[in-house]
């Protein structure tokens, strides 16, 4: 990988295993609870993350605040709708692969997981795309 690339993917076995853990532990729970139970705590991760990205947005420098960000502009526009469309589409697919019929407990977190992971893949494109204007201003 080169050098000015963004991130590193490099992690322990304890970490996967971690991972794999926290998200069987989750899927669990989604059967087991109730969806009224799955959606307030979905909506407390999705605060929290949101808390801590405008914070990154106000007192971070350089790589950090160009995540931030990125993760932001998917965090808040779930608020408009094309950020609502975006979710509704990727229910939509869900249903297509999954062959839900109705709303359900997994569906609601996959749904989630896939936002977190097009805002933290927002985040790093922020990334590059400061590098990119950085190295473009500095030629000038």
């Amino acid at each position: 990988m080169p050098d000015d690339f963004p991130f590193r993917l490099r992690f322990s076995t304890r970490t996967l295993f971690r991972i794999t853990t926290t998200l069987a532990v989750i899927c669990g729970l989604s059967v087991v609870l109730p969806n009224a139970f799955i959606q307030i705590t979905i909506g407390a991760l999705w605060i929290i993350a949101s808390g801590w990205l405008i914070t990154g947005l106000i007192f971070a420098k350089g790589d950090t605040r160009a995540f931030c960000i990125g993760a932001a502009v998917v965090a808040t526009s779930m608020w408009t709708g094309i950020g609502g469309g975006f979710a509704g589409g990727i229910r939509s697919l869900l249903r297509e692969i999954l062959f839900l019929g109705s709303v359900s407990n997994a569906e609601t977190w996959l749904i989630h997981i896939a936002l977190a992971a097009v805002a933290v893949a927002n985040g790093y494109l922020c990334i590059l795309a400061r590098r990119y204007f950085e190295r473009e201003s500095s030629r000038e």
